[in-house]
């Protein structure tokens, strides 16, 4: 108990202790990096320590008022980010590669991702719920690769599509009662689709710089921006749905990941090597902005005046002949 009572930070110096805590797990990132001559043993005990004081510290705060204050998601959040070094570490130890394949990852990530939900749960955080979320993505996608060895990117897109539906069934349950929850998944439902997105751009690239190199290739025209219709549709409407949730719950995050996403989009339909045309996503962007500003500008109609001015009715006393 004493131990207990020297670890639980008081929130009149919690700001200290975060402001502590933040350069501490920097440190514990650098060590790994740096101090290759140190035994792997030594560096894991160094991380391990370092990662189990900062959750230790973040589990025992008080929970003042329905959110955790600044300083207690910046213990939990440093711990679990530290957590995640000193079990790569520990994998090492275990005999698993540098670094470690999909099968060491998807144990490490998952176990950060239970650590996380259970923080979320124990300070009603949503930075642990946005942490839990990516890390426990990570980990199915590490499952899939190690279990099934997929070819091609294929199906870890279709993972990433699956689990960003799976985030904004979250969202469906935690909007009302869970609220700062549900922003977080769907800021972590947005980013799965900013990787997909950066992946086909990343493919479309290098598929143009490897195959297009000579200009008179004839697989030159056409190749950069050649993605799949689905992909561009999803892309597409995840991000006009984040922007349209941010509008509408005035939730500013979701709008950023959102704007990138519709970068993303503009990128994969719009550049060309070649000649490019307006028929498909042109056309059908400019026939929904047009029709929506029509609609927006149309003629109104003036409503009716409001009833007249008539004073309101006079408030009569209830005589004993009423009763």
């Amino acid at each position: 108990m004493a131990v207990r009572a020297r670890l639980r930070p008081h929130p009149h110096r919690g700001d200290v202790i975060a402001a502590g805590a933040v350069p501490l797990a920097v440190f514990a990132l650098i060590v790994p990096l740096r101090m290759v001559q140190w035994p792997l043993g030594a560096r894991f005990g160094v991380v391990a320590v370092i990662a189990l004081l900062l959750l230790a510290m973040g589990w025992l705060a008080e929970l003042e008022n329905e959110a955790p204050r600044a300083y207690h998601s910046v213990l939990l959040v440093s711990g679990l980010l530290t957590l995640g070094v000193a079990l790569v570490l520990f994998a090492e130890l275990l005999g698993s590669a540098r670094p470690p394949g999909a099968g060491g990852l998807m144990w490490i990530f998952a176990i950060v991702g239970i650590a996380a939900v259970l923080c979320a749960r124990r300070a009603n955080s949503g930075a642990c719920t946005f942490i839990a979320a990516l890390a426990l993505a990570v980990a199915v996608e590490a499952f899939v690769a190690w279990a099934f060895h997929p070819r091609g990117a294929g199906t870890s897109r279709a993972i990433l599509v699956v689990l960003a539906v799976v985030c904004g069934g979250g969202v469906l349950r935690f909007r009302d009662h869970r609220r700062r929850h549900g922003v977080q998944l769907v800021n972590a439902g947005a980013l799965l689709t900013v990787i997909l997105g950066a992946t086909l751009i990343f493919t479309s690239l290098a598929t143009a710089f490897f195959v297009t190199s000579a200009a008179s290739n004839p697989l030159a025209h056409g190749v950069v921006g050649s993605v799949g219709f689905g992909w561009e549709l999803w892309i597409l409407a995840v991000g006009f749905g984040v922007i349209a949730y941010a509008g509408a719950d005035r939730e500013p995050g979701p709008a950023y990941f959102g704007v990138v996403l519709l970068l993303e989009f503009a990128f994969l339909a719009g550049w060309r090597s070649g000649r490019g045309s307006l028929v498909g996503w042109p056309l059908f962007l400019l026939a929904i902005g047009v029709a929506g500003l029509a609609i927006g500008l149309r003629p109104r109609r003036e409503l009716p005046p409001a009833p007249g001015g008539a004073s309101p009715a006079p408030t009569i006393p209830l005589t004993r002949e009423d009763r």
